[in-house]
C-alpha cells in the first residue's frame, strides 16, 4: 500500500512539473579564434564530441577536453561565430565502451 502511495505521489509530481527558461550571459568569438585557443599551449583541450542541430542558425556543439588537467569546455558554433555555453574541471569519462 505505501509503494502505491508514493508511486501516486512521483507521479502527481511529474504531471505538475513545470518548466523554467533560464538566461545567462554567454562568450563569443570568432569561430577560428575559439578554436585556436582551446587547443592552444594554454589550454590543450580537444574535441571529444560533436552535435548537430538541425534547422539552427548555430548549429553546432563540441565538447573539449585536456585529459591531463581534466578541463573542459562546451561551445556551440556555426562556420563565423562560437559561444563558450560552459567550462569546468574534474572532468570524467563515464562511457567506457569501444572508442569511434
Amino acid at each position: 500500500m505505501i509503494k502505491w502511495v508514493c508511486f501516486g505521489l512521483l507521479l502527481t509530481g511529474l504531471v505538475f512539473a513545470q518548466s523554467v527558461t533560464m538566461q545567462k550571459p554567454v562568450e563569443c568569438a570568432d569561430t577560428a579564434i575559439l578554436l585556436q585557443g582551446l587547443s592552444g599551449s594554454n589550454y590543450k583541450e580537444k574535441p571529444i564530441w560533436l552535435g548537430i542541430e538541425p534547422g539552427a542558425t548555430v548549429s553546432r556543439y563540441s565538447l573539449f577536453v585536456n585529459e591531463q588537467t581534466k578541463t573542459w569546455t562546451l561551445i556551440q558554433f556555426n562556420e563565423t561565430i562560437a559561444c563558450v555555453l560552459g567550462t569546468g574541471e574534474a572532468s570524467t569519462q563515464i562511457f567506457t565502451g569501444p572508442k569511434i
